[in-house]
């Protein structure tokens, strides 16, 4: 009887370490593995970067880019930020960034007045987006009689 006890535990050990030996099974072919930042809800942007609209140019949209690089050094910009760490309510928290984002759009306009176009490109990008959520098709909603 102990032999037989001997060998099935045996026989149970190999057969596990026999199990984490053998080759993992490949991905199926075109299932490219997911990278850090990409995936559902991704629209290839960084976090906080906006998409280009396709109304401006790309070296417009460089300069743009650059533009707010630099107004993140900008001294309003940090105190609004460092406002907006230490907001507590999701209306707070909303709020400090909208002003977050006022005194970026404020640096970055008076580094270059010229890239107000980026910004308009921009709102009216939002306004043709706003609508598409959840459960809309983005389509007129019936007018109430």
């Amino acid at each position: 009887m102990k032999i037989k006890l001997a060998l099935l535990l045996a026989l149970i050990t190999s057969a596990g370490l026999l199990a984490q030996d053998a080759p993992k099974p490949d991905a199926p072919k075109g299932d490219a593995p997911a990278k850090k930042g990409e995936g559902k809800g991704d629209k290839g942007g960084k976090k906080g970067m906006p998409l280009k609209p396709e109304s401006v140019d790309e070296a417009t949209w460089k300069k743009f880019l650059d533009a707010q690089k630099a107004a993140q050094g900008d001294e309003a910009v940090k105190a609004a930020k460092a406002k907006a760490a230490e907001a507590k309510t999701p209306e707070e928290k909303q709020a400090a960034g909208k002003a977050v984002m006022e005194a970026t759009k404020a640096a970055i306009l008076k580094a270059d007045a010229s890239l107000e176009a980026v910004f308009k490109a921009l709102e009216e990008a939002r306004a043709k987006g706003k609508g598409k959520g959840k459960g809309d098709k983005g389509g007129k909603k019936p007018e109430a009689k």
